[in-house]
């Protein structure tokens, strides 16, 4: 208020400000989703389904900033700060409208599209033994960052935020089963036999998919602007960053040369969600055993064994994805590209339930 105001040690600058592009002229969000399947009856009670699954979304709502200081405008020498030799003034004074800070304009135009191939292979419980498999192949683009972080002020949407979109994982693969073992204590007429080995169930969900798309980033060891604009710089890519399976190792998930320092005035030319992260590969068990008591098949206790990641299969979930130059250019992050994270280890449960 007016009677604290002059012991403030500064007073607050223009204010951010944020608004919806005018409803009468804004087009609604909308999602169209198509598919065409053929499914086929095989023996054994299987069914095998195949199809093609997509939609396309457009008038997405993304985020804008109208008010982003001009291309380079730290740079300019009329910009400069004449208390500060060498440094420019604050954004606040370089802003096409003057008096407010960013000025975020929520608009309805952003755009995305999804196509997969989906195929599964299903055969009911039959005979002791049931079993799914499917297997999706897909790709899911779009123009990336359109809310959180808004869109570019400088670069056509398309071109500098198209992409992969986060949840984009191109190849899933699933198996779930159930098999109830042979009763060998009923072929060799032993209950003794049959009381150890016989009324087993095995179980499980085996997965496998691709991970999570990301692009590299950067940072440096000293302070320095390189855009001089509002939007900072993306990594430069110098060669293909690419590495086969059987080349990649603990500290090396892709190529760490193919990627170098943006040069000042410039914002780089990295895409979006360019390489792909750590898989998922998965096997969950559970082995159970029913005992009858008393009469009636309703009475019996059952022991359940279950086994999460059963083999206990390393699996990682993250990985360094920031270099770090130096004044010379020289890449100085001894943990880029290496593994960071993993996921949970095996996990084991047991359980006696009692069902009358």
């Amino acid at each position: 208020n007016l009677d604290t105001f002059a012991q403030s040690t500064g007073v607050l600058g223009p204010t951010n400000a944020s608004f919806v592009f005018p409803a009468v002229k804004a087009k609604q969000q909308s999602v169209t989703s198509f598919s065409f399947g053929l499914q086929h009856q095989l023996p054994l009670a299987a069914v095998l389904d195949v199809a093609y699954v997509g939609n396309v979304s457009r008038h997405l709502l993304q985020a804008r900033n109208l008010n982003a200081i001009p291309m380079y405008a730290r740079f300019d020498p009329a910009n400069m700060d004449p208390t500060q030799p060498g440094k420019p003034l604050p954004d606040d004074f370089l802003r096409p409208y003057l008096g407010m800070a960013n000025l975020t304009i929520n608009e309805y135009a952003g755009s995305s599209n999804y196509h997969s191939l989906q195929t599964s292979l299903q055969r009911r419980f039959t005979r002791n033994l049931g079993f799914g498999v499917s297997y999706t192949w897909s790709k899911a683009l779009g123009v990336a960052n359109t809310y959180d972080d808004g869109v570019s002020m400088y670069f056509p949407t398309k071109a500098w935020e198209y992409g992969r979109l986060n949840f984009d994982r191109a190849h899933v693969f699933s198996v779930n089963y159930m098999y109830d073992l042979p009763g060998i204590g009923a072929k060799l007429n032993s209950k003794f036999v049959g009381a150890i080995l016989d009324n087993w169930s095995l179980s499980g969900v085996t997965s496998f998919s691709s991970g999570a798309p990301f692009t590299p980033g950067f940072s440096t060891s000293y302070t320095t602007d390189i855009t001089g604009s509002t939007e900072g710089a993306r990594i430069t890519i110098v060669g293909d960053p690419r590495l086969s399976k059987s080349e990649k190792q603990f500290s090396r998930n892709f190529v760490q040369e193919a990627f170098a320092l943006t040069a000042v005035r410039s914002f780089g030319n990295a895409g979006v969600n360019i390489l792909d992260g750590p898989g998922i590969n998965t096997w969950d068990l559970s082995l159970t055993k029913r005992i009858p008591i008393g009469l009636g098949e309703g009475r019996n206790l059952q022991f359940r064994s279950e086994f999460y990641n059963a083999f206990n299969h390393t699996q990682f979930s993250g990985l360094d994805s920031t270099a770090r130059f130096d004044q010379t250019g020289a890449q100085v992050n001894p943990n880029f590209g290496a593994f960071t994270a993993t996921r949970s280890p095996r996990v084991i449960s047991f359980a006696l339930r009692l069902k009358f």
